[in-house]
């Protein structure tokens, strides 16, 4: 079983995990909109995971967050077009990822500025998510 908790309001979040096609792969997928207050997103971020910092990929029981977790579904994904295969090139590799996910986060952040949003607040403590 693959859980998949990532900010379904992002334009390019959902793009990403959509075009993945995880579920013709793997079956048994869950997408979890991290906006919502369900009782999963609310644990992930009582245990301290910053989910407007990064998605959360758990397989197994193993959990992968931010960059990790991009990675793991690069590993994951199909490689049929030319896009899906420098995505995975790029993504599927440890220090490669490293170095894109910071960039990566800033596309989301602009994507969500541009649709009038703001980042994930944190719903087990009182503050405002850090960029607006």
């Amino acid at each position: 079983m693959i859980t998949i908790i990532y900010d379904g309001a992002c334009p390019l979040c959902d793009h990403y995990i959509t075009r993945l096609r995880l579920v013709e792969a793997y079956g048994a997928v869950e997408l979890v909109d991290a906006r919502t207050q369900s009782d999963l997103v609310r644990a992930y971020w009582a245990q301290g995971y910053d989910l407007d910092q990064g998605m959360i990929v758990v397989i197994d029981g193993t959990v992968h967050h931010g960059a990790q977790a991009a990675m793991m579904l690069a590993r994951m994904a199909s490689n049929d077009t030319i896009i899906d295969k420098a995505c995975h090139s790029t993504m599927s590799q440890g220090p490669l990822a490293r170095l894109a996910y910071p960039l990566l986060k800033i596309a989301r952040r602009i994507a969500l500025m541009l649709k009038g949003r703001t980042g994930l607040a944190n719903p087990i403590s009182s503050t405002a998510p850090p960029h607006r």
